[in-house]
């Protein structure tokens, strides 16, 4: 087993917010206006955002290059149009990746009569830049099983899971139902994040919006002795689990 040596538990409430034109964006990160240099990345995560966007509302066509943008819909309809010629309506139980490697443009808005709920996080790729590309997979049944499965990679592809650019980096989900317990991933670095429900860790209890940050102590090493939980309880309304699992971090080689 891999030993946790650093265990974050950060609330959602706590995430710095940019609201504006019916859209609220909750950070997980330095982002835009809102700075911090001790927080700037983990893992190969650059950003993690949960928004909010309002009947009506969206972020306009706006650019991306160099990332792969992963976006999950907690609730509501998510529209997405893109210079590659994609158009879709993006609901629960669908994931995306848009891969945009050497430029792609694209715009998000509120699809439907209801506001909508999604999270989004941006991965940093380490391989060659490639023109831009756009995934989806339908998880609806996964979801429906209880049980964790990966929904994204960039290693071998296998279990129906999207690619990723990043060769190490992983991202599993799991709708768990009460008291149902997850033995997460082992990785140098994990990110988990509750989208809905509540959840029991060792560090403590998980609410919506709250996210645990586990690093090994010395990234890239062999085992250590264990020094962190890596199983997740689910509470009493069930939860909603992603987790990222990534083998290496952002910082130069």
């Amino acid at each position: 087993m891999i030993g946790y040596g650093r265990v974050e538990l950060r609330r959602g409430a706590d995430r710095p917010r940019t609201v504006h034109a019916g859209c609220e964006a909750r950070h997980g990160f330095s982002f835009g206006s809102h700075y911090v240099p001790e927080n700037t990345f983990f893992g190969a995560l650059l950003a993690h955002n949960e928004e909010r966007v309002a009947p009506g509302a969206g972020y306009d066509t706006h650019a991306h290059h160099e990332v792969d943008l992963v976006t999950w819909v907690v609730s509501g309809e998510l529209a997405h149009a893109d210079s590659l010629g994609n158009e879709a309506v993006v609901r629960p139980g669908t994931v995306q990746v848009l891969s945009a490697g050497t430029g792609v443009e694209h715009a998000e808005r509120c699809g439907g009569p209801g506001p909508v709920r999604f999270v989004q996080a941006w991965l940093v790729p380490d391989r060659p830049l490639r023109e831009p590309a756009l995934a989806r997979r339908d998880v609806a049944d996964e979801l429906a099983a209880g049980r964790p499965f990966l929904v994204a990679t960039g290693g071998d592809a296998r279990d129906g899971a999207l690619p990723l650019r990043r060769t190490d980096a992983e991202l599993h989900a799991a709708r768990l139902a009460a008291g149902a317990v997850w033995s997460l991933p082992e990785a140098p670095y994990l990110h988990v994040f509750l989208t809905a429900g509540s959840a029991d860790t060792h560090t403590g209890e998980l609410g919506e919006g709250d996210e645990l940050r586990l690093t090994a102590p010395t990234v890239g090493s062999a085992r250590s002795a264990s020094a962190g939980s890596t199983e997740l309880t689910a509470g009493a309304e069930g939860a909603e689990v992603l987790v990222w699992s990534m083998g290496s971090d952002l910082r130069p080689g």
